[in-house]
């Protein structure tokens, strides 16, 4: 009989501990500080994506939503797309047509961050980048931190050590060195070379990946990682509007992600939007924005 009352209080001692963990688990999720990460991987292309070695960023849309069929700026220029990706706007909008970023319409269709400082101005904003004419559409106050550096892995190391050492709540990371291989070796599967500098852009993802989870306030954090690129390319260049040029991949992944593939069109003016609304940050319907939140 002893026997049968230990057992019985044993079990529900061990029964009250999975409850108060469970308890504890879902109050740190519903006060949690949200964060987002972005990766543009610059002229990466989806299918040589999947067809290269990238154990970092399956991790990621295998346990993520996503799409391999997304679709940038018809002005298929990496200047044109990055500025839809970071407005949430095409480029009838946000009228930068080319690279040289000429007369950017930046008071009615500024960047993200400008929408966030907006609402919550003391969120902090990084951008860090290997293709410096990305910060042309930064306003003054923008971002607290914007840097400029000459190879994806310096742009790395100083994204792992803002992670480390630092509290961004939104932190912009842009590799350029894929598209450099695209244009030297062209956009291919059978570019063994292009495949390689995909394979190198997976290692930085995951040193940045790794850095999040390394944080000591990473319990109480709730990240929101998306990952997408530009353009895609073919004949070593890009800039047309055609699907080798135009299709893109799309990656989210976090506790309030939905899972799988993502069956609704996804674009690159998508990727502010949902950032915006990971952030608790309300888009106002005068802001006229083209994207939408996918995934989550």
């Amino acid at each position: 009989m002893m026997k049968k009352q230990a057992t019985q209080l044993g079990y529900q001692a061990t029964r009250s501990v999975i409850i108060l963990m469970i308890l504890s688990f879902t109050v740190t999720l519903a006060t949690a500080q949200n964060k987002v990460l972005i990766i543009g991987i610059d002229g990466c292309k989806p299918d040589c994506l999947l067809k290269a070695h990238t154990p970092n960023l399956d991790q990621l849309w295998k346990n993520g939503a996503y799409s391999f069929n997304a679709k940038t700026d018809p002005i298929s220029s990496s200047g044109i797309c990055w500025t839809g990706m970071l407005t949430g706007v095409w480029h009838e909008k946000h009228k930068v047509i080319s690279n040289e970023y000429k007369n950017p319409n930046l008071s009615a269709y500024p960047h993200f961050f400008h929408r966030i400082k907006e609402q919550n101005p003391t969120m902090k904003t990084y951008s860090v980048v290997n293709w410096s004419p990305i910060h042309n559409i930064l306003q003054e106050g923008d971002a607290d931190i914007a840097n400029y550096l000459l190879t994806d892995k310096k742009v790395t190391r100083r994204a792992v050590d803002l992670l480390k050492d630092s509290d961004p709540d939104v932190l912009f990371v842009q590799l350029d060195e894929v598209d450099g291989a695209g244009h030297k070796h062209d956009y291919t599967t059978e570019s063994q070379q292009y495949l390689k500098a995909i394979e190198k852009a997976d290692l930085l993802v995951g040193k940045m990946v790794q850095a999040i989870k390394e944080r000591p306030t990473f319990h109480t954090e709730d990240w929101l990682i998306l990952v997408s690129t530009d353009h895609g390319g073919s004949n070593f260049g890009h800039g047309k509007d055609i699907p080798e040029h135009t299709t893109i991949f799309y990656i989210a992944n976090g506790n309030n992600v939905k899972k799988g593939q993502l069956n609704q069109q996804v674009n690159v003016v998508d990727i502010a939007v949902t950032a915006l609304k990971h952030l608790g940050i309300q888009v106002n319907p005068e802001w006229d924005l083209d994207g939408k939140s996918v995934g989550i």
